[in-house]
């Protein structure tokens, strides 16, 4: 295993054996290609009610996104407001089965360059870590611990 993935492995399990940071919040960093990293501050969560399969989508965010209405994936196409983060889509157990990667503003479809790893169910909470999966600084990454109410 390179340096880089054991330094990334010991810091997300610092992360998840620390108290989950309040709610609303996000405590990491993510970055895509070798750029610096942006600090993820928010955290948070709102079921999909125009899709039939009614997903949860957790967003984390590098600023404060304007979700107390949204109510599908539609809005946040529409709030037009650039961000930094990462977006888990997960089905009725929680599974991860979509994650989108935001850089500056700019939206992409990604898969496996994350683990979300969610603390066992607390009602409207989701706590947990998400650790990056890549070595490669191009890639990516998103690194943090995070707390978001279900709206």
């Amino acid at each position: 295993m390179k340096i880089p993935s054991l330094l990334a492995l010991f810091a997300t399990a610092a992360l998840a054996l620390a108290e989950p940071p309040p709610a609303g919040t996000a405590k990491g960093t993510c970055a895509k290609n070798a750029e610096p990293a942006v600090t993820l501050a928010f955290a948070a969560a709102f079921v999909d009610q125009k899709d039939e399969r009614k997903p949860t989508l957790l967003i984390l965010s590098d600023v404060k996104l304007p979700m107390e209405k949204w109510t599908s994936e539609f809005d946040l196409m529409r709030a037009n407001k650039p961000f930094s983060g990462a977006i888990f889509f997960l089905d009725k157990d929680n599974a991860v089965f979509r994650t989108d990667f935001y850089w500056k503003g700019r939206q992409s479809s990604v898969s496996g360059y994350f683990k979300l790893a969610l603390d066992p169910k607390n009602g409207k909470d989701l706590t947990g870590t998400v650790a990056s999966t890549s070595d490669d600084a191009k890639d990516p990454k998103a690194d943090a611990a995070f707390h978001a109410t279900l709206k």
